[in-house]
């Protein structure tokens, strides 16, 4: 199945206001997959393991990752990628003035591996109207049953 896309304008260089504007490729969403559906649908390939305990483990795995990052550990997942800790500061004068209240957020990061990253990179696309196009549509599409449901009444009345 291909990746959808939409084409997007914008400028070239963001912090440039005198930037041209050019159209883009964003990636569309098809729909969120949650812990659950991905343990049914690993339950669904032969597993000798129920979805229940599937869930069971993922869940905690789920923990166990935010545990080691938060021993400062990354946590490599083979195939997959891995996850790591990066911190958002602000800067100090010198070490010695340095403290904990200027870090300002503790960022997770996930690099994928270089087979995902290729296994991505063989994906076809395809293009898709974007959220707007597809809203006025949907919105269209919905004026004309409505408006075909009251030509039935009228036609019955």
């Amino acid at each position: 199945m291909p990746i959808t896309y939409s084409l997007v304008p914008r400028k070239e260089d963001l912090h440039d206001k005198d930037s041209k504007w050019k159209v883009y490729a964003a990636a569309q969403r098809r729909e969120t997959v949650t812990l659950e559906q991905i343990a049914h649908h690993i339950s669904s390939h032969n597993s000798v393991f129920s979805a229940g305990t599937i869930i069971g483990l993922l869940t905690d795995f789920e923990k166990c990752v935010v545990e080691q990052l938060k021993n400062g550990n990354r946590v490599d997942l083979g195939q997959l990628g891995a996850f790591f800790v990066t911190l958002r500061s602000r800067g100090a004068s010198s070490p010695g003035e340095f403290s904990t209240d200027l870090v300002d957020h503790i960022n997770v990061r996930w690099r994928c591996s270089k087979m995902m990253d290729a296994a991505m990179q063989r994906t076809s696309l395809r293009e898709v109207p974007n959220r707007a196009e597809q809203r006025k549509a949907k919105k269209k599409m919905k004026a004309e049953a409505d408006e075909a449901v009251e030509a039935s009444k009228r036609k019955k009345a």
